[in-house]
């Protein structure tokens, strides 16, 4: 009975490991370009590893020197594409992080459900966060300093407002202007009254109070506060009797417009804060991503 049961376990076991796209085993640190030692190889894989399985995100970081005449975003793509990245299945959801030797360009690729949390916004953050780096070609610590970044951004409470990411379909899907609006709206509000938001503003009006106290204090202390009778003139605290008499009235009223307009971030593709611009790759799956020359 028991070699039964492990039989009919075994193809289980072979179809989750099928549609499983992330393995700790496999490699996630492509130096096409050999611009990394192997011990920062070993190290940025190490980090890797760990950061994935905290965030559930697939996470590659790619150098190369050749793109056979592909643009880097498009190379980018394909090489995700081609290697079935992905944290909850083959091309599933993960980031890729790409130095484009060949086109001078430094490339961020989030696929799947990563672009939901991981936003236009983010992405551009995370760009110049490895500028400084990339200019100075010091590439190990751009590769480093992207694992900071998306350990950061992922883990805000940023997400993309204009859309969601529908696996069925793989595909991003866009609300409606109404519902981007209601989104933003309701992101608003959580915002202001956040924990930390509400602590803050009651630190700074604690501060400010305290402050104008000390000020009247110190003001107030040492003086001689003289008697009311010092301010009055002889004589004027005599009370004479007064009339008013309402000659006319007059009312004038005006029509005040609404303002129907609606205000909206900035940004790429339109979008601005928490906004998540997406396309299909040539290999029919939904990519989002932003670069930079240097």
């Amino acid at each position: 009975m028991k070699r039964k049961g492990l039989a009919g376990l075994l193809p289980v076991l072979v179809l989750s490991l099928l549609l499983c796209g992330y393995s700790s085993l496999d490699p996630k640190v492509f130096d096409e370009a050999g611009l990394l030692t192997e011990s920062e190889e070993n190290e940025l894989q190490e980090d890797i590893v760990d950061l994935a399985e905290e965030l559930s995100l697939d996470i590659v970081v790619v150098t190369t020197e050749d793109t056979g005449g592909k643009s880097t975003a498009s190379y980018a793509e394909d090489f995700y594409d081609s290697h079935g990245f992905g944290y909850e299945r083959e091309s599933g959801s993960g980031i890729l992080f790409l130095i484009d030797m060949d086109n001078r360009q430094y490339y961020v690729n989030t696929v799947a459900a990563a672009q939901e949390i991981y936003t236009d916004s983010e992405q551009e953050s995370t760009l110049d966060d490895v500028a400084d780096d990339m200019r100075e070609g010091d590439y190990y610590s751009a590769c480093r300093q992207f694992l900071r970044s998306v350990e950061k951004y992922a883990t805000n409470s940023e997400v993309a407002l204009n859309g969601y990411y529908d696996e069925a379909a793989d595909a991003f899907i866009e609300y409606t202007p109404e519902q981007i609006r209601e989104n933003e709206r309701a992101a608003e509000l959580r915002e202001v009254f956040s924990a930390g938001e509400i602590l803050k503003r009651l630190g700074i009006s604690l501060v400010i109070g305290i402050a104008g106290v000390g000020l009247m204090i110190l003001n107030v202390r040492g003086r001689r506060i003289p008697a009311g009778r010092v301010y009055l003139k002889p004589g004027s605290e005599r009370i004479r009797a007064r009339r008013d008499f309402r000659t006319n009235t007059t009312v004038t009223t005006r029509h005040i417009p609404k303002n129907n307009g609606s205000g909206g971030g900035s940004g790429k593709g339109g979008g601005g804060r928490g906004h998540t611009t997406s396309h299909r790759s040539s290999g029919g799956h939904s990519h989002s991503g932003s670069g930079r020359s240097f």
